[in-house]
């Protein structure tokens, strides 16, 4: 794991309210609820536990706790903050953090963006060694018009808070939803110049995914279930599929490890990098991914370094950022 941990890392698919930790969930249920734990707010219900497998669906019901104990501005800013040590402590040093902007009792969803970005935008100074950027995020069980006013909102706080925002996601549950009626919002995120990190493939439905892809798309999130036509599309295109092994092993769209198609995608030579998703719900760590991986798949080190220079070509940062990645990796395997 020693190796794992000093390995300068590449996160490209992480989810805020995923990705609290024990110390930070803790930490919440203080704030807004005092010393004394009331009835409905129990830590279990948000993590999937040792060999607790969950349906897809059930697996999107986990974020209703962490989206309880953020609904105020000062719990985001506190969650926000912590999401961003845990992966610096990890070691991470390019981190993109998606978040669906939010409407809450407290707090507007305006205010909800601005207050993550704020907390982006400081962490440059407290933390320089690792490089964050947002995501802003369309959750498809919102429906059309939450889509819109997210879009509208990103393009507006983009004027104030430039080089932050650099990609567009479209996620949540998926069931119950079509595609296409989110395409006028996404055609205008991408019009202003964000780019597209799409969950794609995440549940078997061809003609879904092929519509993503005459859409277009700069990154696939999971791509657990693209398989043939769409397949040979995504390798002509060379479109970079974001893994997340654990995720897709607890919440069940993968059987096991072993049968993952993180492996069969890096033996086609399609671009591929491993993410972590939500490590607070899935337990897990960046790291502890790529240990799977390596482990799984008898990888050596130097595979798993230079599958780190690899993913920092698949990054939404800017020419002067992934140089200073590049030149860290670079650093890193001569100093080994």
């Amino acid at each position: 794991m020693d190796f794992y941990r000093k390995l300068p890392k590449i996160e490209l698919h992480a989810h805020l309210n995923g990705s609290l930790s024990n110390a930070t969930l803790a930490e919440l249920r203080e704030h807004k609820y005092g010393k004394e734990v009331q009835l409905g707010t129990n830590d279990g219900f948000y993590k999937i536990l040792n060999g607790e497998t969950l349906s897809l669906e059930e697996c999107f019901k986990k974020f209703h706790y962490a989206h309880d104990l953020t609904d105020r501005r000062e719990a985001l800013e506190l969650a926000t903050q912590r999401v961003i040590e845990d992966f610096a402590r990890d070691n991470v040093i390019y981190l993109e953090l998606r978040t669906t902007p939010k409407s809450t009792a407290h707090m507007p969803k305006r205010e909800y963006l601005s207050t993550v970005l704020d907390v982006i935008r400081k962490s440059s100074e407290l933390h320089p060694e690792i490089v964050v950027k947002l995501l802003p995020s369309i959750d498809r069980s919102k429906g059309i018009v939450e889509a819109e006013e997210s879009v509208g909102l990103a393009i507006e706080l983009d004027a104030l808070y430039p080089g932050l925002m650099v990609g567009f996601d479209l996620s949540g549950n998926p069931f119950g939803t079509k595609f296409a009626d989110f395409v006028p919002a996404l055609q205008r995120a991408r019009s202003h110049g964000f780019r597209m990190a799409l969950h794609c493939g995440e549940f078997d439905d061809v003609q879904e995914v092929k519509e993503m892809f005459d859409f277009g798309m700069d990154r696939i999130g999971h791509g657990t279930f693209i398989e043939g036509e769409n397949l040979e599309f995504a390798k002509k295109s060379r479109i970079p599929f974001e893994c997340c092994p654990t995720s897709n092993v607890k919440c069940k769209t993968v059987p096991s490890y072993e049968e993952h198609h993180f492996y069969k995608l890096l033996k086609m030579k399609q671009p591929v990098c491993v993410c972590t998703d939500d490590f607070g719900v899935f337990e897990t760590s960046l790291s502890q991914e790529l240990e799977i991986c390596a482990k799984t798949f008898n990888l050596s080190d130097d595979e798993m370094i230079e599958l780190q220079q690899n993913t920092i070509e698949y990054t939404f940062a800017n020419d002067q950022e992934k140089h200073k990645l590049r030149e860290t990796l670079r650093k890193f395997k001569e100093s080994r």
